[in-house]
């Protein structure tokens, strides 16, 4: 059986880390329109964002973290409407809002798991600094759980 070494591919992975934050910064920008209809202006801007990615390695590994389990994530989510198509003839009968919505918070997940892998240090001082307050500080936790005791009653009288 033939098989194929591709781990010289990982060499590359700076260049092609700066490649992804480049087009992903030139798409939004082109699309969005937030630095005008000037393409050169979105060619540096998402240049320079992609140079700021490619010099910090903790960027680049976060951006290096994230990619892989995106792709599984689309694949995965292509099969299944790929399922479910040659099983129903209406696809629409799994495209609700429920499903995007679980799509969303796989996602989140996703770029959350990746930066406490990442950032294992910057989490852990953080969680320790909220908990520290959290639990030193009697009257800001009772003002904080009140407020949102309070916001979700005033949420649940006003919706119906």
């Amino acid at each position: 059986m033939v098989q194929l070494d591709i781990s010289g591919l990982s060499y590359f992975m700076p260049i092609f880390g700066f490649m992804f934050v480049f087009l992903i910064v030139y798409s939004v920008l082109a699309k969005t329109k937030i630095l005008g209809e000037e393409k050169w202006i979105n060619v540096f801007v998402g240049f320079i964002v992609a140079i700021i990615f490619a010099i910090m390695t903790p960027s680049r590994e976060y951006v290096q973290t994230v990619i892989p389990w995106f792709a599984v994530l689309i694949v995965s989510l292509f099969l299944i409407l790929v399922l479910v198509g040659l099983s129903q003839s209406k696809i629409d009968a799994i495209m609700k809002p429920w499903f995007v919505w679980v799509f969303i918070v796989v996602l989140i997940l996703i770029f959350l798991i990746s930066a406490i892998n990442v950032f294992p240090f910057t989490f852990s001082a953080f969680w320790g600094n909220v908990t520290g307050f959290v639990t030193t500080q009697a009257k800001v936790t009772g003002a904080i759980i009140l407020l949102i005791v309070a916001a979700l009653t005033a949420w649940r009288i006003t919706s119906k």
